[in-house]
């Protein structure tokens, strides 16, 4: 229920505006004066004012500037009862910060048509602040983590939505995600992990399991209630993955295509993945093929996988290549 304030130093006057909005559903309060209306609002901020414009003593506009004045008042709506004709007048109580005016004889229609359009007014522009508010975090959030970022882009972080939109991802991240989850979407999270995400225990670390890649452990670095997560992820208890590969004689990129060559993954694949063009990712092929003696893909695999497996045939092909070098 919406809380109307009515300042008219002649009560017979108000009674019509009173009677009409209590009868419409508003809760309607009364002051006699400017002097009053200020000591009601210390005890009770009401959602809108209807304020005479002409009254003795504290006059409505004087009124309306020493509730301006204060913080926590200065957002209420003000529409002023005036039986005035002058311009100079009405540009007056405007520029105290009135948002409209009512003349006499009142209308109670009429009054009550005005006081609903501001206060719808008033609750859209209090949306609006609430969205504002939210997207100034958001922003702060992001910023927040894309300093982390920007010094851990060797690292895994994801940053998403509570509903498991992805908005960015390191290179790093994908890996583990296609990895620990095969044919995972690139835009959105894994269920499992969307489920951990939108319980209480995501304030523990999930950890995902692989008997041949070790464990998947996932973090909320930071977070913004209701909105944005900063994930961080990280491999643990095992050699598997693109950092092993490099023992081969590979660079950070030709270990992570050789890489998503075991995993089975076609060229076109690999360039959504890590975000490059397929061009650039046969040219890796190319120079992967050559450091390593092979002609395919498959025996390419096969020897990367006894890397990755810590087969005896992996550790002669590291031999063998230190030799011939």
């Amino acid at each position: 229920m919406h809380t109307v304030l009515v300042v008219d130093d002649v009560p017979t006057n108000a009674d019509v505006v009173l009677n009409h909005l209590t009868a419409a559903g508003f809760r309607v309060l009364y002051a006699g004066s400017g002097a009053r209306a200020l000591k009601q609002l210390e005890n009770s901020i009401p959602d809108l004012i209807l304020l005479d414009i002409k009254m003795p003593g504290l006059d409505g506009i004087e009124t309306c500037r020493l509730i301006k004045q204060r913080s926590e008042w200065r957002n209420v709506p003000i529409i002023f009862i005036t039986g005035a004709d002058e311009l100079s007048q009405k540009l007056a109580a405007f520029a105290a910060g009135g948002v409209d005016f009512v003349s006499k004889p009142i209308l109670p229609e009429e009054v009550e048509a005005r006081v609903r359009t501001h206060l719808r007014i008033r609750e859209l522009q209090s949306e609006l602040e609430q969205k504002n508010l939210a997207l100034s975090e958001e922003i702060e959030l992001r910023l927040d983590a894309e300093k982390q970022l920007e010094a851990k882009l060797d690292e895994a972080f994801v940053i998403t939505s509570l509903d498991g939109e992805i908005y960015f991802s390191t290179r790093q991240a994908n890996i583990l995600l296609q990895a620990f989850f095969p044919g995972a979407l690139m835009a959105r999270l894994p269920d499992a992990v969307i489920h951990w995400l939108d319980s209480e225990e995501r304030h523990k670390p999930l950890v995902i399991e692989s008997t041949t890649k070790g464990d998947l452990q996932i973090d909320v670095a930071a977070s913004d209630p209701g909105r944005l997560a900063l994930l961080r992820l990280e491999q643990r208890n095992s050699s598997w993955g693109p950092k092993a590969l490099q023992t081969l004689g590979l660079t950070p990129r030709e270990a992570e295509v050789l890489y998503w060559i075991t995993e089975g993954k076609t060229n076109p694949e690999i360039s959504t993945i890590l975000d490059t063009t397929l061009h650039t990712v046969k040219k890796h092929n190319n120079k992967l093929f050559a450091k390593l003696g092979v002609e395919t893909r498959m025996a390419a695999a096969r020897l990367a996988m006894s890397i990755l497996t810590g087969h005896q045939e992996g550790a002669e092909a590291l031999n063998r290549m230190a030799t011939s070098r």
